[in-house]
């Protein structure tokens, strides 16, 4: 009798999957790209979540992330974010642009090694993130998604200030530095990057109380984050979430432009007055300035086409250029914009800018029109604002710090992007949807306004 029932049970299993596969094949085209994009946004949530516990994790998620995306677009193209986005040619335009100086390279073949693993873990990942952005309560599940990867990397980071080792790879600090689990001090730029979202959370806490105990509150919630995003002591870091934090509170507050004045005059004193990390005279003892004096160099020798993609090194050795200071072996000028000059001359830096600004002033001029002024209900223009000042906060990072294909940083950062996109295309077309299932959290009101307006 037992081994009967033990019979019947892979019967039952393979019965049922039969059954389910003969479903999934009968369902129109609509119903399979609603379960793809399901299945896409959960396997885009779960690698936001996990993408610093390691490579793996870094590797497995976006292959798996670009499948389901095929998957959805085969069978959803008339109704995906992307068709209806009004600016692809400026991906046609940049992507292109990426391809011609791998091709038309110093030594292509370096360059191709140094693209090809961006194409799934970095260009691919604008077009997965869009489609996982497609109403309010996409928006508030990646919040929290950016809020629970800042909060135990910042527990991490915690761990490793109070024992010398991070707990989760057991790497060391460097210099005094933490790492987290990532293994570098860059982790701060990460973290600055994952933070700017997770600041969403000041948008969806309940509104019992004013805008500024929100933000506390928003703080004390993400502050192991805060924590490892300080003593990572990354300067790009603080420069890039300092600018986004900057972004939101013209975009909520639209203060005087005279008040714009007391931002700019703290980062001044902090130059001048701060911790010896930050001021004015370590900057000049930089040794970014011999690389960038170097690179100065290398772009007057091609200043039209440039060398190619990831050419830096190879074209300052071939100059018989050697940095003092800096590696020899270094391949990147520390600045993704004069990176572009070098890599791709004056004709592709114009380009490769058009993208990177031309998405930055497509959102800022459509969400400064939309979003919610104080005492409006949060919406999705005031969820797309913060991964909107995400991507500014990579904008400005870009000013100083690392290789524009360094895998993690773009993918985080192409990431924002397509959030940004996906909600602001979806903003409108949802508007009424939000209405419905908005509670009553009213962006930067004080508590009395709140009670009148329920």
């Amino acid at each position: 009798m037992v081994s009967r029932m033990s019979d019947l049970h892979p019967r039952i299993a393979t019965a049922r999957v039969t059954a389910a596969l003969r479903a999934f094949r009968a369902a129109p085209d609509p119903q399979k790209a609603e379960w793809a994009r399901t299945v896409l946004f959960w396997l885009f949530w779960l690698s936001v979540v996990t993408f610093s516990l390691g490579q793996a994790f870094r590797e497995t998620g976006p292959i798996l992330c670009l499948a389901t995306l095929f998957a959805y677009h085969y069978w959803g193209y008339r109704q995906s974010t992307l068709r209806r986005f009004p600016r692809k040619w400026l991906f046609v335009a940049f992507y292109g642009l990426i391809c011609v100086k791998t091709a038309l390279s110093l030594d292509p073949r370096q360059s191709l090694v140094y693209v090809l693993p961006n194409i799934w873990k970095g260009f691919a990942l604008p077009f997965v993130a869009m489609e996982c952005a497609r109403d309010m309560r996409d928006m508030r599940r990646l919040v929290w998604a950016f809020t629970l990867a800042g909060i135990y990397q910042g527990l991490d980071g915690i761990y490793q200030h109070i024992t010398g080792h991070d707990l989760i790879k057991g790497t060391a600090t460097i210099f005094g530095r933490l790492t987290g689990s990532m293994s570098t001090y860059r982790v701060g730029d990460y973290m600055a990057l994952v933070l700017v979202p997770a600041f969403g959370l000041w948008a969806m806490l309940p509104q019992t109380r004013a805008a500024w105990r929100r933000a506390a509150a928003t703080a004390l919630i993400l502050a192991p984050g805060i924590h490892l995003w300080i003593f990572a002591q990354a300067r790009s870091g603080y420069l890039g979430l300092a600018a986004a934090l900057l972004l939101l509170w013209y975009l909520f507050t639209r203060p005087k432009p005279v008040y714009l004045l007391v931002p700019a005059g703290i980062g001044i004193l902090g130059a001048l007055f701060g911790p010896q990390r930050i001021t004015l005279e370590t900057a000049l003892r930089d040794g970014r300035i011999e690389l960038w004096d170097i690179a100065w160099q290398v772009i007057q020798a091609r200043p039209l086409t440039g060398w190619g993609m990831g050419m830096f090194g190879p074209a300052f050795r071939a100059l018989g250029l050697y940095p003092v200071i800096n590696s020899p072996r270094i391949q990147h000028p520390h600045s993704v914009y004069i990176q572009f000059l070098v890599d791709t001359g004056v004709v592709g830096f114009a380009i490769a800018m058009a993208f990177m600004f031309g998405m930055l002033a497509w959102g800022l001029r459509r969400i400064y029109r939309n979003v919610p002024r104080s005492g409006a209900p949060y919406d999705m223009w005031t969820m797309a604002a913060f991964f909107l000042a995400g991507w500014l906060c990579y904008l400005v990072e870009a000013l100083f710090a690392h290789d524009f294909l360094r895998t993690w940083w773009l993918a985080v950062s192409m990431g924002h992007l397509g959030v940004m996109i996906g909600a602001v295309v979806n903003a409108d077309v949802n508007a009424d949807v939000n209405a419905g299932n908005t509670p009553a959290t009213l962006v930067g009101a004080p508590p009395h306004e709140n009670r009148k307006s329920s």
